[in-house]
């Protein structure tokens, strides 16, 4: 990135007579400037033996991450000032001026995430992609960008949901989960959901695991599960936070930067459900619209639920076959 700079912003962006939307509206659209410079700007080569994390904004890109570092050392407790030194995330890797390439990882296999579309998915390792249902994402989205954009008192989810352009990240979300749905079946990829984890922690664990090449015991396996849930994350959220890459990030937009914790490990987060429950209809329905001309008009799948008991059913039948 060097020599680039993003373009001033205008000097009334803090004034007082400045819309709540209008703030909104211009803090979003640095926002996505800067997101799609960094995407743009990373070089990466992935080895045969890596593990990539393709998992779009607010689909478990931290949990799914903790998983996997865990199941690689055997669920051993964290060793680590911040899960970025040991699972980096492929486009944040320049801002925070480490190599991806070179850098060094606590253990086999090397694993890496990431937030870029699937055409910018580097080639030649396996792959994990996790998925959320799409009204969780878009109120999760919500929940972090009012942190890490310092939004507080300024924004509302209301002016929020009005901004075509978090629609806009929405609709590449779910381009994203057709891609990787149509690869399912390809050697050296697994999909997961977000609920399913949630559902059965330990199950997806194990699944996560095998996948992974790894040989660990029972007792290892319920380690990884106690040190990733949701309560033992909280209790470590010091480790999931994001100083260092949103001081860095908010420079870049020229935003004025916050001492609150900017985490990805809530009090209150990591519900299911919780979209459903707190957008309102008019936002459910623009989700939905989105969902039928993206993931209906391609696959067939009338909503998230639909495609989740799909991926159950596959499990169930291929389980049933090999124990046959």
């Amino acid at each position: 990135m060097e020599g680039f700079s993003l373009p001033k912003a205008p000097e009334w962006v803090h004034a007082e007579t400045w819309t709540r939307e209008q703030q909104e509206q211009e803090l979003t659209r640095r926002f996505m400037l800067t997101a799609v410079t960094l995407e743009a700007d990373f070089q990466f080569t992935a080895r045969q033996s890596d593990i990539l994390l393709s998992v779009p904004p607010k689909c478990g890109t931290t949990w799914l991450s903790y998983v996997c570092h865990l199941i690689r050392m055997g669920g051993s407790q964290p060793d680590f000032h911040s899960l970025e030194e040991v699972v980096p995330m492929i486009e944040f890797c320049s801002l925070l001026g480490v190599d991806p390439n070179t850098v060094t990882q606590p253990a086999h296999p090397r694993l890496f995430a990431t937030h870029v579309p699937y055409d910018r998915v580097p080639r030649g390792s396996k792959v994990i992609a996790c998925f959320r249902d799409p009204k969780d994402i878009f109120l999760s989205l919500f929940l972090f960008l009012d942190s890490l954009l310092v939004l507080k008192g300024r924004v509302e989810l209301s002016v929020f949901a009005k901004n075509k352009g978090y629609l806009g990240i929405l609709k590449r979300m779910l381009d994203l989960l057709v891609i990787w749905w149509e690869h399912r079946h390809d050697k050296g990829v697994l999909i997961l959901f977000y609920e399913d984890l949630k559902e059965d922690h330990d199950a997806s664990v194990r699944r996560i695991a095998q996948f992974m090449g790894a040989h660990l015991t029972d007792e290892e396996i319920g380690r990884v599960v106690h040190a990733t849930t949701h309560a033992e994350m909280y209790r470590h959220r010091e480790k999931f936070d994001l100083h260092e890459f949103t001081g860095k990030l908010l420079e870049m937009m020229e935003e004025v930067s916050s001492d609150e914790l900017v985490g990805r490990v809530r009090k209150n987060g990591g519900k299911v459900g919780e979209g459903e429950k707190r957008l309102t209809e008019e936002v459910k329905q623009s989700i939905e619209k989105e969902w039928q001309e993206t993931v209906t008009a391609k696959l067939g799948f009338r909503d998230f639920n639909e495609m989740r008991q799909a991926l159950k059913k596959e499990l169930s039948d291929k389980l049933a076959q090999n124990e046959n």
